[in-house]
């Protein structure tokens, strides 16, 4: 090494334990609730189904952890304080499949160099248990499992312990962690505070940390991969991802991939800035993730992002698809009890189904009011057929529809723009497209990432009619763009490509929402019935009840539930 002052060379110094102990301490114990967190995992890898967490002062004074899980025999014990000791790993190829949750083998170490740790434990069949610090060891009587204890965290390291928050700050934090874990483990009873759970299935835990909430199960298994879980209904959301619990192989993570695929799931059904609730629990082959990327362990990296941003994307759709005819309904009806909710939105169901039957045979009188129908084949005047009687509209944006004895209520702006926004998208998706040439190709000059990224998605962007090439060393040219995409905006659109990993119809996803609102039906437009007949006979492309933004296209009251409301 050299010294740059007096350029000599400076001595290397081969650091002895209590340094590089300080030094590792400072990558595994960040917080009380990173000790916490550790302390947890090694519980659970020797098996335990019970464990009580206490601490005092925000875990500053005190951190405990009580286990009832293998422990370990009296023999090894003296090893848990040296560094690079783990019973976990062995061998180099044990690190290509990870299969527990502690493994680096500095935790013990790191903790005892910055806190005055003690540990015991018991093994199944030993007459006593063994209690050892870093000075001592003797015998006491305890019950099966371990317990450890870590006091006066930092004692030793004041400029560490001075970066750390307020005692009620850091106290939420272990409050954090501890709740990741009882959703990872729902199997496991928990003892925290006021927390407590009881093993008895993730429904309860969620129960015990959240309140009640209504959720949809999410249990979908294909290609190697299941993703497991409850997610919140489309009538909550947060306006934050606070609520959010990505699960990977039962370890716990940040979100990652994983929950931005949850996320844009979801897109379909919450207006822009809200946010779902949702644990999600993904399982995978441990040789096709990495669990190690990270130092504490809180992210990971999957060998196929892709396949499993796709997977995870199309298992919450199809649950939130699925929910919608069976419980979930009630989201887009009235809410009234549930019984009459049920009922009225099976009949949204119903009404959408015979309107998807008749074929459109009126004039195309939508297309004054909309350039894009303008596009399609005229067809031949005849009588028009609609489910139900056609009433008319209230306030020029509200479509009356009565059928037997249900009210049907359409938000005319809000179906239009999901009926174009589903047209549309499934143009995107099957690679046909209307383009518009462009008359002065757009260059971008792109970082070498950015190229790398451009050069890996262009034979997408061409297919989803983005006409694209790489341009000399660090530009990308367009020379085409979809109609439904302003030339204006296709920068703005290269730019969101080259971050998110999204599939076809995602990519623009945005951009046409923003285009089928601007070229959807306005509310205060008024229609005549026969307009109203050709726009309702579209309703056989309307894919959900819901429009892009979230919000809902159609609600339905029955007579049961309009005596209800007049009190009858």
């Amino acid at each position: 090494m050299i010294d740059k002052k007096s350029m000599k060379t400076k001595e290397i110094n081969i650091l002895p334990p209590s340094i590089f102990n300080l030094l590792a301490a400072g990558e595994v114990v960040e917080n009380p609730a990173s000790i916490v967190k550790e302390a947890v995992e090694n519980s659970l890898d020797a098996g335990a189904t019970e464990i009580e967490i206490t601490i005092e002062d925000g875990g500053f004074t005190e951190i405990r952890v009580i286990d009832n899980g293998a422990g370990c025999d009296e023999s090894q014990i003296e090893k848990i304080f040296l560094p690079h000791a783990t019973s976990k790993i062995a061998n180099a190829k044990d690190l290509e499949k990870i299969l527990t949750l502690g493994f680096r083998g500095e935790a013990l170490s790191s903790i005892a160099s910055v806190s005055k740790v003690e540990f015991t434990s018991r093994v199944e069949g030993a007459e006593y248990a063994t209690k050892v610090t870093l000075d001592t060891k003797t015998k006491v009587s305890a019950n099966r499992g371990s317990e450890l204890v870590v006091r006066n965290l930092f004692y030793n390291v004041p400029a560490r312990r001075k970066f750390l928050k307020t005692m009620k700050a850091e106290e939420n934090n272990v409050t954090a962690v501890v709740q990741s874990l009882m959703l990872a483990n729902p199997n496991v009873a928990f003892k925290y505070m006021e927390y407590s759970t009881s093993g008895d299935g993730l429904l309860s835990v969620i129960e015990a940390i959240y309140g009640k909430i209504s959720l949809i199960e999410v249990n979908v298994t294909r290609g190697g991969l299941t993703l497991s879980g409850f997610v919140s209904r489309t009538d909550f959301s947060k306006k934050n991802r606070t609520w959010q619990t990505t699960i990977i192989n039962g370890r716990a993570v940040e979100g990652g991939v994983v929950a931005q695929a949850a996320n844009d799931a979801f897109s379909n059904y919450l207006m822009t800035g809200n946010f779902p609730f949702f644990v999600l629990d993904l399982k995978i082959d441990e040789g096709a993730v990495d669990v190690n990327v990270h130092p504490r362990k809180a992210q990971v990296k999957f060998e196929d992002e892709r396949g499993v941003y796709d997977f995870v994307k199309a298992a919450v759709g199809e649950s939130i698809d699925k929910s919608f005819v069976v419980t979930n309904l009630d989201c887009f009806v009235p809410r009234n009890d549930s019984v009459v909710a049920v009922k009225s939105a099976e009949n949204v169901l119903t009404f959408l189904e015979k309107a998807g039957k008749f074929e459109q045979k009126v004039v195309n009188t939508l297309g004054k009011i909309n350039p894009y129908y303008e596009r399609k084949k005229k067809v031949v005047q005849e009588e028009i057929k609609v489910p139900g009687k056609i009433l008319g509209t209230v306030l020029d944006t509200y479509i009356l529809v009565q059928d037997s004895d249900v009210l049907y209520i359409i938000d005319q702006h809000a179906a239009h723009e999901r009926i174009l926004f589903d047209q549309l998208t499934k143009q995107i998706d099957e690679g046909a497209v209307a383009m518009q040439p462009m008359l002065e190709p757009v260059v971008l000059t792109l970082t070498p990432a950015e190229m790398n990224r451009a050069i890996e998605i262009a034979p997408t962007l061409n297919e989803m009619g983005i006409e694209c090439e790489v341009f000399g060393k660090n530009t990308f040219r367009i020379t085409a763009v979809p109609m439904a995409i302003s030339i204006r905006g296709i920068e703005a659109v290269i730019a969101s490509v080259l971050k998110s990993p999204s599939k076809l119809s995602d990519i623009v996803r945005e951009k046409i929402i923003s285009e089928c609102c601007r070229s959807a039906i306005k509310a205060g437009q008024s229609l005549t019935q026969e307009q109203i007949g050709a726009f309702i006979s579209q309703f056989k492309d309307l894919k959900t009840p819901l429009c892009p933004h979230g919000r809902p296209v159609i609600v339905a009251l029955d007579r049961k539930a309009m005596e209800k409301m007049f009190k009858r």
